[in-house]
């Protein structure tokens, strides 16, 4: 700052010039206009305070205090900011803070650093200058908190008010605290990552300043707070915020980390006095170790470098492993999409904002959509990079195509919160500490319940500072159904009133979801208040065409022939799209030696614009037609090069996850038509459009989800057209023909039997070193991929104990059926069909111990296997000093598939979803429970909420619902996905009811009580549709509709059953006459012609549905009731 533009400042009583000249001299390195804003923002904000006085200090801190400790609460009362208004009346200008590390300066700043132009300096200093003293006159009317503690909601509105009358010292050391929220406030032209930083430090100074109670205990570490607050504020370190990403967001993280123990501090000592310790020692323990950290980070922060110094966290309660709950891995944050440093900044700093802001009424969703390319993801990335850096990213989950992620999607993310923060990590590990089911749940409703609202209410407030959530690439989550439950949860329009909204996560919470607009996600989000809308059409073009040609101009420097006149007929092509940009860019770059790069450049610059999706699909036509070369080849050479192309690609885009490149080696020289070198050829020519091409380890994908999408149409891709269907029988034979050289005896060398797979704790690496990619993929998903081949070998058994060990073994009993039922319209396989089905039995009956303990499945499940089973037959032989038994074993497989255990009662009704995936019971201890009908295992905790026995459950026709009958005389509606009740009882019925149906629609439910009566209810309301149906003349035992919805059978006590019109509830003819004992059960044909009834008389009897005629006699056998 020169000598005609610097602030009339007189040097503070006790400071001489000469000390004076030192910080002018400071100050008078090149610096932009940001930071003159920012030292007037420190000037107007912070007390001026005497000189401290010195002493000798075996360790000299990183931070100097600038306070007198010897000075007297007069002068303490008597700092004021020392203005003087200049001779022009303009607005005065505050006073410089004098204090070592002001004295000391910041070196490292480059002096020939360019003078930024007038767009990009600070605001105006007059403006800042009025809007900060009005700032720091605020501070003067703070009082001192009440003793009861208060919600970190309202300390923002609360502290300012409430400090006014603080001793001392305390006001000395909270106030460069409190003022922080003034900096971010005051300063909107600022460069978002430091926007950023002053957020969430601003939020920790929120709750240090709300504590009600301050033990003097940490009177030390509120002071060590104070110096690092002043460090950070001042203009040198506000200028270095960005060039100093790294240590920064260890500073932020260790203060987060203060806020947290000074909040927690009463909990803390408890704690401490509970296990005996001497709460002073433990104290003086952790203050200094957090001052002794925040010291060495600072200082490493003054000399400009970034040591490997740890964030010291101090924690109490044990360590608890959530290992088991479902993590989707590599969905996490992807540091390689981020944007230029000086681009987006407009959007970051939008995006910032909305995350800092605070109070119930902030919107918890923003929702940033364009069109595929715009640089959504580089965005998101960019903003969850920064907020990690401090600490505060709660979760990063992006989508993939290529992986159904979809699944996981909320257990991922209560787990990365877990990891975070110790109390949701306690809530979390309660929520599934007697519930296994809930560890790996498909129902996205259960994880949003059960993984991260449930647990999150416990502890409403504990996290310090804003919790970033981002979900990106919504779009690439799988198609319409795949996506529309988790958008009713973003949304806020769960239909199921009972489960938790969206609007009820913690205040502090921002989710941030990018994707492109399409129609399914506008539609759901259209008119949520709580949702941010935010579009890349919104950015200006000249914006856009800006932040591109920055982007372009860095990634060709270095080339002759390129300059400013290149980069920005480049950007201007660009019509807004960083990916057009990017693949341009590459292609240029990536010209073979010997050829000119400027040609290339004029081919996209000559190019006429289109539309953004056509943009992209011309640049992807372009490159591969260079790859390609058609011009090198004749037509049987062009056609055979193009075959190997849309193999490769078809291999790349059909694998069932991504695989590496010698991953995918190894299982193409399994294909049937090999072409080993083909696609290294490939591959190594497509780095601008796929991932890994440079790094064998690397999963090869597209690089954007457009690639895939161009490749996949037809009428855009012409001769570089992939039909993925075609190479899933190629994949299927290359993973049989993996399983088949790879699989062997004890692949993982077990030692004992007795060591559960879970104690085994060398077996996870082991695992990974025995069980390759290629073959770990094999044994995953060659059925997915099913086609031919015998596999009727010991491999057979490999294959199930490679399941056991991947935890697999799901999977293998839900798809076998499937690979059964191809193979039965194949001539030739009928033994492999057999063989299939055999598999699926013994999988099911001792899957569970399998999983256990690996071992049994040859010490246990191979002896314990049916005599003349196919895997018996097979394998016993081959395992000769395997137990054998003398007697007892089963011939062949009973009917028994499974047994269930749960219930604590007596098991009434069951019930098969229509899919019949799941089945739904009821037993006599008052609870409906689900269950999955391929293992057995619970889908659910018990569902809850009748008061007597239920008697009777059925699934509506879309599986969705599940109706009860009970002895409380009530019926019950629940969700199937959930375990949720829907809405109230419904109520009706004076008497016990002992049947429940769903007409065929899904609209209505019929139910049967012993009050004699029949009932129809609305089963979207659960109001009664008509009268009681009153015929019978004892309690009513069953009912069921007709096919077709028309009418309604019900059997009772009184030996008789009635037809009923479903639409009138008037009966249909005489009542059906025959049974000579009470009637308990009955049903309707499929084609709705017959009645098929069962009673205690012993028999079943058939009747003519039309007119209720027995159809021959008695069906005679039973020997008991039916």
């Amino acid at each position: 700052m020169s000598e005609d533009h610097r602030p009339d400042i007189d040097p503070p009583p006790g400071v001489s010039r000469s000390s004076q000249a030192n910080v002018v001299e400071s100050s008078n390195q090149s610096r932009g206009g940001l930071c003159q804003s920012l030292r007037k923002l420190k000037n107007g904000l912070t007390k001026k305070l005497p000189k401290r006085s010195t002493r000798t200090r075996n360790r000299t801190t990183a931070v100097q205090n600038v306070e007198s400790e010897g000075a007297s609460s007069s002068q303490k009362v008597e700092d004021t900011l020392h203005l003087h208004t200049s001779n022009d009346n303009k607005h005065p200008t505050t006073s410089e803070i004098l204090s070592d590390s002001v004295n000391q300066g910041l070196s490292g700043e480059p002096a020939s650093q360019a003078a930024p132009s007038d767009k990009d300096k600070g605001p105006d200093p007059q403006l800042v200058d009025a809007e900060l003293q009005g700032a720091y006159d605020g501070t003067q009317n703070m009082k001192l908190l009440g003793k009861h503690a208060i919600s970190m909601a309202s300390a923002a509105d609360n502290a300012p008010a409430g400090l006014a009358a603080a001793d001392n010292f305390e006001m000395r050391y909270l106030q460069p605290l409190m003022i922080i929220d003034g900096v971010l406030e005051k300063i909107a032209d600022i460069h978002p990552y430091a926007k950023m930083v002053l957020g969430v430090l601003s939020a920790a100074s929120k709750i240090i300043v709300a504590q009600a109670e301050r033990d003097k205990c940490i009177y030390s570490l509120l002071k060590k707070l104070a110096e690092v607050y002043r460090f950070m504020t001042q203009d040198d370190s506000l200028s270095k915020i960005e060039s100093m990403r790294g240590i920064v967001g260890k500073i932020v993280q260790q203060t987060l980390e203060c806020a947290r123990f000074i909040r927690d501090y009463s909990e803390t000592k408890n704690f401490w006095k509970r296990l005996g310790k001497n709460v002073l020692s433990e104290t003086d323990d952790v203050v200094k170790r957090y001052s002794d950290t925040l010291d060495d980070l600072v200082q490493q922060f003054r000399d400009q470098v970034d040591r490997d110094v740890a964030v010291f966290v101090q924690r109490t309660g044990d360590t608890l492993d959530l290992g088991d709950i479902a993590y989707a891995k590599g969905a996490g944050l992807n540091t390689m999409k981020q944007c230029l440093p000086g681009t987006r900044k407009e959007m970051l700093s939008q995006i910032t904002d909305w995350i800092n802001g605070s109070g119930d009424a902030a919107q918890r969703v923003l929702w940033l959509s364009g069109p595929a390319g715009t640089g959504k993801s580089a965005i998101a990335q960019t903003i969850a990079k920064g907020f990690n850096d401090m600490g505060v990213l709660g979760s990063c989950f992006c989508f993939d195509k290529a992986e159904k992620r979809h699944e996981k999607v909320f257990s991922t993310i209560a787990r990365d919160l877990a990891d975070r923060d110790p109390e949701m990590r306690r809530a979390l590990a309660d929520a599934v500490k007697n519930s296994t089911s809930l560890k790996n749940p498909k129902d996205i409703f259960q994880q949003w319940e059960k993984l991260l609202m449930n647990p999150l209410k416990k502890f409403p407030t504990s996290s310090v500072g804003p919790v970033l959530i981002v979900i990106e690439a919504l779009d690439e989550s799988g198609g319409v159904e795949t996506r529309r439950d988790l958008l009713r949860i973003l949304a806020g329009k769960l239909q199921n009133k009972d489960l938790p909204q969206i609007t009820e996560l913690p205040f502090n919470f921002r989710i941030l979801v990018t994707s492109r607009p399409l129609h399914d996600i506008e539609d759901a989000f259209h008119g949520a208040q709580h949702i941010l809308p935010l579009s890349m059409d919104q950015i200006p073009a000249t914006v856009a065409e800006r932040d591109i040609r920055t982007f372009v101009s860095e990634e060709l420097k270095g080339l002759s022939d390129f300059h400013d006149k290149e980069f920005a007929s480049l950007a201007a092509k660009a019509d807004g799209l960083f990916e057009w940009a990017r693949l341009a860019c590459e292609y240029i770059k990536d010209t073979p030696p010997g050829v000119r790069q400027m040609p290339r450049f004029n081919a996209y610059a000559n190019r006429s614009a289109g539309k953004q999706k056509n943009l992209l699909y011309d640049m992807y036509l372009v490159i591969l037609k260079d790859i390609m070369k058609r011009d090198q080849h004749d037509d049987d050479e062009y056609e055979e090069a193009l075959a190997g192309f849309r193999s490769v690609m078809g291999q790349i885009l059909g694998t069932a996850e991504p695989l590496p490149f010698n991953s995918l080696n190894i299982m193409r020289n399994y294909f049937p038509d090999r072409s080993k070198d083909v696609i290294m050829d490939i591959i190594k020519r497509m780095g601008s459009l796929l991932s890994g091409t440079t790094n064998l380890c690397t999963p090869i994908r597209p690089l954007h989800a457009s690639f895939h999408d161009f490749l996949t149409d037809k009428s855009s891709s012409g001769d570089f057209f992939v039909q993925v269907s075609n190479v899933q029988r190629d994949l299927a034979f290359a993973s049989l023909r993996v399983m088949e050289d790879g699989l062997c005896f004890n692949i993982c060398d077990l030692k004992s039997s007795y060591l559960p797979n879970s104690q085994d704790t060398g077996l996870p690496q082991r695992v990974k070193t025995c069980i390759p990619l290629h073959l770990s993929y094999s044994c995953r998903y060659w059925t997915t991929h099913v086609q031919t081949t015998d596999f009727d070998d010991e491999r057979l058994l490999f294959w199930i104990e490679a399941l056991g060990l991947l935890n697999a073994i799901r999977g293998a009993i839900i798809v076998l059926p499937l690979v059964a039922k191809w193979l039965k319209g194949h001539s030739g396989y009928e033994d492999l069909q057999s063989t299939t089905m055999d598999v699926q039995r013994f999988i099911q009956v001792f899957g569970g111990m399998i999983l256990h303990s690996t071992p049994h499945l040859y010490l246990s499940a191979l002896p314990f296997s049916p005599v003349n089973s196919t895997m018996a037959t097979k394998f016993t032989t081959r395992f000769l000093n395997n137990l054998r038994l003398a007697s007892g074993r089963d011939l062949n497989w009973t009917v028994v598939q499974t047994i269930i255990n749960g219930h604590t009662g007596a098991v009434s009704s069951l019930s098969f979803s229509p899919d019949g995936t799941r089945i739904a019971s009821g037993s006599w201890d008052r609870t409906v429970r689900l269950w999955d009908a391929a293992t057995g295992q619970p889908l659910s905790e018990p569902l809850l909420g009748h008061t007597g026995a239920v008697e009777s459950v059925s699934f509506s026709p879309d599986g969705t619902r599940i109706a009860s009958g009970s002895l409380d005389s009530t019926v019950r509606l629940w969700d199937a996905a959930t375990g949720q009740p829907l809405g109230e009882p419904l109520k009706g019925h004076t008497g016990e009811v002992r049947s429940v149906s769903f007409s065929p629609d899904g609209t209505r439910i019929v139910s049967g009580s012993l009050d004699r009566t029949v009932r129809l209810w609305d089963a979207a309301t659960g109001q009664p549709l008509s009268e009681p149906l009153q015929g019978h003349t004892a309690g009513v035992t069953s009912v069921s509709f007709s096919p077709n919805g028309t009418r309604i059978v019900s059997g009772s006590w009184d030996s008789t059953m009635r037809l009923w019109d479903a639409a009138t509830g008037q009966p249909l003819g005489d009542p059906l006459q025959g049974h000579t004992g009470e009637v308990w059960s009955v049903s309707f044909s499929l084609d709705g012609t017959r009645i098929v009834s069962g009673s205690d008389d012993h028999t079943v009897r058939l009747w003519d549905a039309a007119t209720g005629q027995p159809l021959g006699g008695p069906l005679e056998g039973h020997t008991e009731d039916v």
